[in-house]
């Protein structure tokens, strides 16, 4: 009779078995990838974004008032309030 291991791991499936199960899950997941790819569209592709605006100056979180009208690329958001001006003119850090 034949000795049953003591581990799980030593324990070894017939060699039809192992191709078996190793062609099954290459092939779900071959398969959930091809599923997925059909799924799945490509979206437009646009890449020439032109020149933006990205000078800190031109922030509207900056300490300093631009120079010229700044173009704006975002909504300001509604908890975005302008610093008030420091005391004396002193400016911060100094």
């Amino acid at each position: 009779m034949e000795q049953k291991p003591d581990y799980d791991e030593q324990q070894e499936l017939r060699s039809p078995w192992e191709w078996v199960i190793l062609i099954a899950f290459s092939g779900a997941i071959m398969g959930f990838g091809w599923l997925v790819y059909l799924l799945v569209q490509d979206a437009p592709r646009r890449w020439d974004f032109g020149q933006l605006p990205d000078a800190p100056a031109e922030s509207i979180y900056s300490s300093e008032e631009p120079r010229g009208k700044a173009q704006r690329q975002i909504r300001p958001l509604p908890e975005a309030v302008p610093l008030p001006p420091a005391p004396g003119g002193k400016q911060g850090g100094e």
